[in-house]
């Protein structure tokens, strides 16, 4: 059986969540299986460069393009799915799985199974825990092959980077499909991060929904201070206008791995947990005992956070002053 892992990237960037595609991949193939990577985009060679742990790779290069709108990416993969038969497709959750897993699952009227955080094989069937109502549920679903699955990033470890074999590269051009689609990419907005860049922070103190006002983020904002950390905050907390977009962790924000993240009234959306699940040491602090944040915690508290906070400052100010 074949199994193709999906994978992004642009602006001279492979997306970390592609080798974990890989590594899902590989996780669930048997013996005679096949792993086979799939790529669509400008970034070639990175993809060459990086994807060793598949068996295959199929690149659909655009060489006047740097970013696959998703309605060009589902006609390439379409086309990949109709010429090898695979017996399960793998869709990263991200802006553009969204669009690309429900396009396949419809032009193929194979089952698809969105938000995965875990997947058992057995034989020619799965069994796969999913995530219903933003996290709070997690669903057992079994489905027989073949099938569709959207993971969620940070569910699987990242396989090894390495370079793979160019007689295992199979190069479509993607430049035919993209002139004759609907959708024009015009130009690619990116926020200057050289004043905040998260991504290079080894600790991260973020705040959620449950901080509750724009003034309370003082206390964690000193709380960070005392912990030589960065100040961020969940999506809420951006559209808000409590902090900058430029703080903003997940999805939408930006996708960090630091040795410490500190979540304080953060409900852990998926989109969320897209940005940080990779942190060395996750503590998660919220009143609500099943909130998703708890399920990639390592240590979690379900406490009121200003309690917290406050009697963390007050043991870090006494130590500070020994």
């Amino acid at each position: 059986m074949k199994l193709i892992a999906c994978t992004e990237g642009h602006s001279s960037k492979i997306e970390a969540f592609s080798l974990e595609m890989i590594a899902a991949a590989r996780s669930l193939a048997q013996a005679g299986d096949e792993v086979v990577a799939f790529f669509a985009g400008g970034e070639a060679e990175a993809a060459s460069s990086l994807f060793g742990a598949a068996d295959r790779l199929i690149v659909a290069r655009a060489t006047k393009s740097d970013v696959i709108p998703a309605e060009t990416y589902a006609v390439l993969l379409r086309d990949v799915v109709t010429a090898e038969s695979p017996g399960l497709v793998l869709v990263p959750y991200s802006a553009n799985g969204l669009d690309v897993a429900a396009d396949i699952a419809a032009r193929t009227g194979w089952p698809l199974i969105s938000y995965v955080n875990e997947i058992k094989r057995h034989g020619e069937s799965l069994t796969v825990v999913a995530q219903m109502y933003g996290g709070k549920i997690l669903a057992d679903c079994e489905v027989q092959l073949p099938a569709i699955l959207m993971i969620n990033p940070g569910a699987f470890a990242e396989a090894a980077p390495g370079p793979i074999a160019a007689a295992s590269v199979q190069t479509i051009d993607a430049e035919p499909t993209l002139a004759s689609g609907k959708v024009r990419m015009v130009a690619i907005d990116v926020p200057d991060y050289a004043d905040v860049d998260l991504t290079t922070a080894e600790r991260i103190v973020c705040v959620g929904r449950g901080i509750g006002d724009e003034a309370s983020i003082d206390l964690a904002r000193n709380l960070a201070t005392m912990l030589g950390a960065e100040i961020a905050g969940s999506r809420p907390v951006v559209d808000n206008g409590w902090l900058p977009k430029l703080r903003q962790v997940g999805k939408s924000g930006q996708k960090v791995k630091p040795k410490l993240y500190l979540a304080l009234g953060v409900s852990g959306a998926p989109e969320h947990l897209e940005g940080m699940s990779q942190a060395d040491l996750i503590i998660a602090v919220n009143t609500d005992p099943k909130a998703p944040i708890f399920n990639v915690a390592h240590y979690g508290a379900t406490c009121d956070l200003f309690d917290l906070v406050a009697n963390l400052s007050d043991r870090l100010r006494a130590g500070s002053g020994r």
